[in-house]
């Protein structure tokens, strides 16, 4: 259900950015306070259901002043405190931003791999999924030490693993098969 909510808001607030002219820069504000809202320190806070209404108010004021956020996303700060939803920040940041990247043609990905990767293969590993998509790629390097070798790339919920470990498991059940057979 949490996704649900969140997706519901960020696609509320989606059009009246767009129609401001303003979807990158609430973009980076919802980040900023989804940042926040996932802090060890500070999202307990923003996550409670015992803040009454008006402290919810008083907090999102003052988030508000000090991030300097536009009005919009003021206004929205304001809808999500009185509905009790400040706990939402983090699925609507991410849901906007998804929002944002289909609007502009980008998707993102992540690519792990045991050791960082050199620049051409990273490069590679962009234009091969850009020609898979048809989008501009984002990519997110991640050094995984429990790789073995090879990597792993995440695109829009797909896994395509490409890690030595996997190619490992693949001949295992290969030879399993081959000899049972036999």
């Amino acid at each position: 259900m949490t996704g649900a909510v969140a997706r519901r808001y960020a696609r509320a607030l989606f059009p009246l950015a767009k129609q401001e002219g303003s979807l990158e820069p609430t973009a980076t504000q919802l980040a900023q306070l989804a940042a926040i809202a996932a802090d060890e320190s500070t999202g307990p806070v923003l996550r409670t259901p015992v803040l009454s209404a008006p402290r919810r108010a008083e907090l999102v004021q003052m988030l508000g002043r000090e991030l300097h956020v536009s009005e919009l996303v003021m206004r929205f700060l304001r809808v999500l405190a009185a509905h009790n939803r400040l706990s939402q920040l983090i699925g609507i940041a991410a849901h906007f931003q998804h929002l944002l990247d289909a609007e502009r043609g980008r998707v993102r990905i992540t690519i792990r791999s045991a050791r960082p990767l050199e620049a051409p293969q990273q490069q590679q590993l962009v234009a091969t999924f850009a020609t898979l998509t048809g989008k501009d790629v984002l990519p997110t390097a991640v050094v995984d030490s429990e790789l073995l070798g090879g990597v792993v790339v995440e695109v829009a919920g797909k896994v395509y693993d490409g890690s030595v470990r996997n190619q490992l498991e693949r001949l295992a059940k290969e030879l399993t098969s081959l000899s049972s057979s036999l």
